[in-house]
């Protein structure tokens, strides 16, 4: 059935890259609807009542998914212990991040938020590594809107933990296409020349001008005149745990450099699921 579906965007682009940008829209306006709501439901069960009910709908989901994805591998061995390692990797990181990054656990939502948006991205790539890389540009532009045009008087900083559990979320949908038999492009060019990695290397280029130019400022006390972006409105580097005030608990917020070397890292971890892939 997926395979179909792919198929049939594959062949019809123009269809494909409408979903993609009416979806994106979607993303970015349900936001704030999605927001009220969330606090609509924490004040009606608590704040404590509110994150135990939301764990455990996460884990059985995760739970679940990871047993039927498991039983696909037992009965296909192609690729067998690559699809497991990139199953066990991503489901760990996904768990320790929303453990030690969020200061509440319906932030738990972002693992969801843009599976979507990868697959149907994925017609236009035909590689796995591909479609969560070319997700990231929507990811980045979701979080700065938010930052600076959504919510500019409620967050301090660009949330970059947001950006790492969005793409765990994407990597998690695309190891599950591979285990449940959806077929890539097998014929695929040594990873330093793929478009994803030449992209990759280029945005980290102009990330580090950007930063020496001042144009993007890791703190405030380090801006410029010319800075568009702030990163963080912190006017010291941010301590390695931050206590949330009213959530009464400690969680990590990444510096914007550990930020945006964890991302790159993490889009070469995911470049992996089509170099390492046996035809």
């Amino acid at each position: 059935m997926l395979q179909s579906i792919i198929f049939w965007l594959q062949t019809r682009r123009a269809i494909n890259l409408v979903l993609i940008f009416l979806y994106f829209i979607f993303i970015l306006f349900q936001h704030d609807h999605m927001v009220h709501v969330s606090m609509w439901v924490e004040k009606s069960l608590s704040l404590e009542t509110y994150n135990l009910v939301v764990a455990l709908v996460f884990l059985t989901i995760l739970l679940l998914t990871s047993f039927f994805l498991l039983k696909h591998l037992a009965a296909n061995k192609k690729n067998q212990k690559l699809k497991l390692f990139y199953l066990i990797s991503t489901v760990t990181l996904i768990i320790a991040h929303s453990r030690f990054m969020f200061d509440s656990n319906i932030e738990i939502i972002h693992s969801f938020e843009f599976t979507i948006l990868a697959f149907l991205i994925f017609p236009l790539t035909k590689r796995f590594g591909a479609a969560i890389f070319f997700t990231l540009p929507f990811m980045l532009f979701d979080e700065w809107y938010q930052y600076i045009l959504l919510y500019p008087d409620l967050n301090d900083y660009f949330d970059l933990n947001d950006i790492m559990m969005d793409t765990y979320g994407c990597g998690l949908t695309m190891v599950a296409m591979m285990i449940i038999g959806i077929k890539g492009n097998e014929n695929v060019k040594p990873f330093w020349q793929r478009p994803e990695f030449i992209s990759l290397v280029c945005l980290a280029l102009a990330v580090l001008i950007a930063v020496k130019l001042c144009f993007i400022a890791s703190y405030a006390n380090q801006a410029c005149s010319n800075t568009w972006l702030v990163m963080n409105e912190r006017m010291v580097e941010e301590p390695f745990y931050r206590f949330h005030p009213t959530h009464k608990l400690w969680f990590h917020v990444m510096k914007p450099f550990e930020g945006f070397i964890g991302i790159a890292s993490l889009h070469l971890f995911y470049f992996g699921l089509d170099s390492f892939r046996k035809p």
